[in-house]
């Protein structure tokens, strides 16, 4: 079992992690600059990196929203459903787009709700 994080140490990591690169040393002389090892200083890079790749199904922060700009000049959908692209949700909501929103439009809505989904898979666009 696992030690339970602590957010100070945590935190501390995470900006030795994104200043090392940014600091133009290496590894070895960032971590002799800090007096930290570089055994150890891999050991939290491997494991934040974990941590950030891990599916988590519910954010503890609430839910998330993105936001989402639709031109306002697309023709009615009176031909019907065939002219619609539906995204069924987990929840079991719908998002319907117009087909003439773009693909680029659509491939964003379909990766943004890959990604809130925690759906592994690639996006098809």
């Amino acid at each position: 079992m696992s030690r339970p994080a602590d957010p100070a140490l945590e935190s501390l990591w995470r900006r030795r992690l994104w200043q090392q690169p940014r600091s133009g040393l290496t590894i070895q002389q960032f971590c002799k600059r800090e007096g930290v090892s570089a055994v150890t200083f891999h050991s939290w890079k491997r494991r934040l990196a974990l941590r950030s790749t891990s599916p988590t199904p519910f954010s503890s922060a609430g839910p998330t929203f993105v936001p989402v700009i639709v031109p306002p000049a697309f023709p009615s959908p009176s031909r019907g459903a065939a002219d619609l692209v539906t995204f069924q949700l987990p929840n079991g909501g719908q998002i319907l787009l117009p087909i003439a929103a773009g693909a680029e439009l659509v491939c964003q809505v379909a990766e943004t709700v890959a990604r809130s989904s925690a759906i592994a898979e690639a996006p098809s666009c």
